[in-house]
């Protein structure tokens, strides 16, 4: 088995269409000229100067188990392990420089996660550099002084979600124990790490997840719901797909086969992803309805509907309806009942889809006005989603980590 087979087919479906927009050509192609005109990217200069290299007789246990993936995942790049003072678990993978693959853990993930914890966190990070997620220059993208259009920034956090898929099963790969990567994704999750504290019981922490998967009743009880949105540090969608690549036969002779693997994480994920658009049942047309006239009232909230947002709009909508003969005042007029029918027919994970997306379209100018935030922050009220959503979708940085 390669790393090439186990990637998410997801993931490189959605690169390839990624890598193919002109929006992400131009930007690769202006990276590349800063670059090697010595204006940009000095990885390994920054990494000398304010972290700690990790020499193989310094670190040997560690540099053994690098060396363990960097074969189970074929990498022939030399590698550079960096260490940095932090109470958080955190690591990084860098792109590379000059054929050099960097990666950065902090002091207290190397201190608190054993052998095989750590494997799967190396391999994830690997994972990242062998299916060239780096390409795709998603936080130059969500970072710029621009906006990017909708229907790129909706692809970016579709493909960053499958592409997070891949590292992990790059990770689980270098592993070859479930129990160990569920543990160090509890460890994330947690922060605890003493046993004498919390005991870490495997199928526990998967019915936890199941039950955060089928969770639909008041907003406020058990993890917050924000994590269905949020990369890292954890996602109960992540784990579900673990254990479903560790039961396919990528992982073990008697498995189910790739094509179903990839049918079971695409069905899950579709609740991260704005296919009401498309749908035609009362759940979907009652999100579909709101999304409608709010994202116009949005968009017409301050000096009007803008040529950026018009077209934005467009992306969203199709050809389906015609921008021009929407009357803002009588949709904002409409909002109570659409919101009614929302609370009625569709789940609280279904409503921040909905909010998710109006962030989008309301990001497309920036600085968002206040009246914007205040019509999300309404109708995330009256959803029963807790305001905090918004303000995550509209600041929160989305990289890859």
């Amino acid at each position: 088995m390669t790393a090439g087979a186990i990637r998410c087919t997801n993931d490189l479906k959605l690169s390839k269409v990624l890598l193919a927009r002109q929006e992400i050509k131009r930007l690769n192609r202006s990276i590349k000229r800063k670059s090697e005109k010595g204006e940009q990217s000095a990885t390994r200069r920054h990494l000398l100067a304010t972290s700690v290299r990790l020499s193989p007789g310094m670190a040997a246990a560690v540099h053994q188990k690098a060396e363990r993936c960097v074969e189970r995942l074929g990498i022939d790049n030399p590698l550079e392990l960096y260490a940095y003072a932090s109470p958080q678990f955190n690591a990084a993978c860098f792109k590379p420089e000059e054929g050099r693959v960097f990666i950065m853990f902090s002091s207290s993930l190397l201190e608190a996660f054993n052998d095989s914890e750590l494997l799967f966190v190396m391999g994830h990070e690997l994972g990242h550099h062998v299916y060239d997620h780096h390409r795709v220059p998603i936080g130059y993208v969500l970072r710029g002084r621009q906006p990017p259009p909708a229907d790129l920034a909706l692809d970016l956090f579709a493909w960053s979600r499958y592409a997070e898929i891949s590292a992990d099963r790059a990770g689980a790969f270098c592993a070859q124990d479930l129990e160990s990567v569920a543990r160090a994704l509890f460890k994330l999750a947690s922060g605890i790490t003493d046993e004498r504290v919390v005991r870490f019981e495997l199928h526990e922490f998967l019915a936890q997840v199941d039950d955060m998967l089928a969770f639909d009743d008041q907003p406020g009880q058990g993890a917050p719901k924000q994590d269905w949105f949020a990369t890292h540090p954890f996602s109960p969608l992540r784990v579900k797909a673990l254990k479903l690549f560790h039961e396919s036969d990528l992982m073990t002779t008697t498995g189910i086969d790739k094509s179903t693997l990839e049918d079971q994480v695409q069905q899950f994920m579709r609740l991260m992803e704005p296919d009401y658009l498309q749908g035609k049942t009362e759940s979907s047309r009652a999100m579909r309805d709101l999304f409608l006239a709010t994202a116009v009232v949005i968009a017409n909230a301050y000096e009007g509907i803008s040529k950026k947002e018009r077209n934005t709009l467009k992306r969203y909508l199709g050809e389906a309806y015609s921008i021009d003969i929407l009357d803002a005042d009588r949709l904002k007029e409409d909002l109570p009942r659409r919101i009614a029918e929302v609370k009625k027919r569709v789940s609280h994970t279904q409503r921040m889809q909905v909010l998710r997306d109006l962030c989008v379209v309301a990001a497309t100018e920036q600085p968002v006005s206040d009246a914007e935030r205040d019509l999300l922050n309404h109708i995330a009220t009256e959803l029963e989603v807790p305001v905090g959503f918004i303000v995550q979708c509209l600041e929160s940085d989305i990289e890859l980590d």
